[in-house]
């Protein structure tokens, strides 16, 4: 057997027993027996539970990415976002060992998933980079930065704290907001903005005052 066939094997079976007994509980025996391989060989692999642990849940984030086809999404740029949104709120949401540590241990989740730099937030900002890039023609790549920061920083927000409303939802009011802004579902017709520009005046310049000689 290959060792990255042993090593994959020991990834499942250590996100199958943190989803039956959570990180803090989970130790090195329970998951070298459930992968059928003894602690030392194990230990050739991953060095502590921890970096166990840290591989795994970056093995996750990949086949969460995985999910997000970037090449099959729309083109227009917020239906690409609404699809990519939903499919990562969905994905995590059914995923057994998020879901459970999100709602149980979410002091051992939250680091690595939260981490700027970490595995979890590159995966997510490289899909949304991909997704953005190829659908919007922004010059200044500063400002492009900046907006998929702020991107990936909501999408891992809302998924590792999803609200009670149904993904569908969330996604398509994210999506709207973060393209169209937030006055798009507030003031759809665009009569509150009209209004509002009618009534705000601008003071007129003033000539300076002349001293009389």
């Amino acid at each position: 057997m290959s060792d990255d066939s042993t090593r994959d094997r020991i990834l499942q079976a250590g996100v199958e027993a943190a989803s039956i007994h959570g990180i803090s509980r989970l130790t090195v025996g329970d998951v070298a027996k459930r992968a059928g391989v003894s602690r030392p060989t194990l230990y050739k692999h991953f060095h502590s539970k921890e970096a166990l642990v840290a591989a795994a849940v970056e093995r996750e984030a990949d086949r969460m990415v995985e999910a997000v086809a970037v090449h099959t999404l729309p083109t227009d740029p917020r239906a690409a976002l609404e699809a990519g949104i939903l499919s990562v709120l969905r994905v995590t949401r059914e995923h057994p060992l998020l879901d459970r540590l999100v709602r149980t241990e979410p002091e051992s989740l939250l680091p690595l998933i939260l981490e700027d730099g970490g595995a979890v937030s590159l995966r997510v900002r490289g899909t949304i980079e991909a997704i953005l890039r190829e659908r919007f023609d922004l010059a200044d790549d500063v400002v492009l930065r900046r907006y998929i920061d702020l991107v990936t920083r909501l999408i891992i927000s809302y998924a590792v704290n999803a609200p009670d409303d149904p993904p569908e939802v969330v996604a398509h009011i994210v999506a709207t907001v973060l393209v169209d802004g937030a006055w798009s579902l507030i003031d759809p017709t665009g009569s509150v903005r009209a209004a509002v520009a009618t009534t705000v005046t601008v003071p007129a310049a003033t000539a300076p005052a002349t001293q009389e000689s």
